[in-house]
């Protein structure tokens, strides 16, 4: 994943509607990241990145008003802790994508990756949503750049997926995300780091504030997904 700069800006607004359908307008506060803003919408980065066309997700000039999707209310000024064995709302209520577990127990299984991690990275990423593509490029549920599929095809499975089916994405970030834990001695956090800063930049100059609030949400996401 490329490097998400922090957003920039001010405070929060009320609702309003869009398309007939209740949505939250927000305007973001200094220190802000899109990370934190879906976390706390309980929304996908993508969600957020989709419902505002937004030509460049790492920035966000100040003053600039963001529709959260999906009419979610603002949550606690910081992250609720997940709760063992709830899944996200969102998720519930979409059973097409909630048929997907089975796909990710099967590779979480075959890689030797904590399923419920990987589950929680992906709903972060897109929301477990297979045709979200991003400004940047990357696509579906892993939000998987096109560089990261040629790596991972070539160097990790050598053999060619298609990234835009769910399974093969599901494969694909799952295999990933084994490569990066191998890379990092096991290191969970440092791994779910480098899955969003980019391996050789976390290793060179650690994580940036803003890959430490990703992880953050990513390990509690996990709790989340993780038997009850």
């Amino acid at each position: 994943m490329p490097t998400r700069a922090i957003v920039r800006a001010v405070a929060v607004v009320g609702a309003l509607a869009v398309s007939g359908s209740a949505a939250t307008f927000y305007t973001v506060r200094p220190g802000d990241t899109l990370t934190g803003i879906a976390s706390r919408f309980g929304v996908s980065v993508a969600a957020v990145t989709s419902a505002n066309r937004l030509a460049d997700p790492n920035v966000v000039d100040a003053g600039q008003n963001l529709v959260i999707p999906d009419g979610q209310a603002p949550a606690a000024s910081s992250t609720p802790q997940a709760r063992p064995g709830v899944l996200p709302a969102g998720l519930l209520a979409h059973p097409s994508r909630l048929s997907l577990r089975p796909t990710f127990r099967y590779w979480a299984r075959a890689y030797g990756v904590p399923a419920a991690l990987v589950e929680a990275l992906a709903w972060m990423e897109s929301g477990w949503q297979t045709k979200v593509v991003s400004p940047t490029g990357a696509i579906g549920i892993g939000q998987l750049e096109p560089s990261t599929v040629t790596f991972i095809c070539g160097q990790l499975l050598h053999t060619s997926l298609n990234p835009h089916v769910a399974s093969q994405n599901i494969r694909m970030t799952t295999r990933f995300l084994r490569y990066l834990l191998d890379q990092t001695h096991g290191n969970v956090a440092v791994a779910v780091g480098a899955y969003y800063q980019g391996l050789k930049s976390i290793q060179r100059r650690g994580p940036y504030a803003e890959t430490r609030r990703y992880v953050a949400v990513i390990l509690n996401l996990a709790t989340s997904f993780a038997p009850g």
